[in-house]
């Protein structure tokens, strides 16, 4: 029972390090942190890149997404399908909550460019 505790406890500290050096207090931060979220959630195959893609995104108030659209793709059906699954798993992201209400309101409307590159 002790070892029990003692990974549990391991576990908790990871995990709030982890969630500490994750928060955004600027919009610029946010805003590569954003970034970041949406590259890992990416699957990439070989024919995607250099392909573009083109997304307009909608936040609610709890950083929900709203909606996604991809206004612009050259790189087919799948390559949007996976923007689409990126950006969709990225969110919500309650760390954007943090930043003011004016600060959160310039992540409410997003139009992002994604360009894959080796």
């Amino acid at each position: 029972m002790r070892h029990f505790l003692i990974v549990l406890f391991i576990i908790f500290s990871v995990s709030a390090c982890s969630s500490r050096q994750d928060k955004c207090n600027t919009v610029n931060n946010c805003a590569a942190k954003v970034v970041d979220r949406i590259q890992q959630n990416l699957i990439l195959e070989q024919d995607y890149y250099g392909k573009k893609a083109v997304v307009n995104l909608s936040l609610d108030n709890n950083s929900n997404l709203e909606y996604v659209e991809v206004v612009e793709n050259n790189g087919g059906p799948s390559f949007e399908e996976a923007i689409i699954k990126a950006v969709s798993s990225t969110f919500p992201y309650e760390q954007l909550l943090i930043l003011s209400e004016s600060e959160y309101a310039e992540f409410m409307e997003i139009k992002l460019t994604i360009t894959p590159m080796k």
